[in-house]
């Protein structure tokens, strides 16, 4: 069953790396208004069931802080090639 809910996108993700404080913007009460949010992120992670990990991917705002734009799987090489043949 786990990895039919992978498999159609129902990860189970499990957060980790660095923190990162990002920035972003929200719709104010007022109509027209905006305001700004800043909020600690972690910038890796991990699928519990079927192992997949990702990598969150940022751009610099104007005035220096982070915002997210999404998210890099990472691929990671097979240690069968990587060993040494014998």
């Amino acid at each position: 069953m786990p990895q039919l809910l992978c498999r159609i996108g129902l990860h189970k993700w499990r957060n980790y790396g660095d923190h990162v404080l990002i920035s972003f913007k929200e719709p104010g009460i007022v109509l027209g208004t905006k305001r700004e949010e800043r909020k600690h992120v972690y910038c890796e992670r991990e699928c519990v069931r079927c192992g997949i990990k990702e990598k969150r991917k940022f751009t610099d705002n104007i005035d220096g802080t982070l915002a997210p734009i999404g998210w890099v799987r990472i691929v990671e090489a097979d240690e069968d090639k990587t060993k040494p043949a014998q």
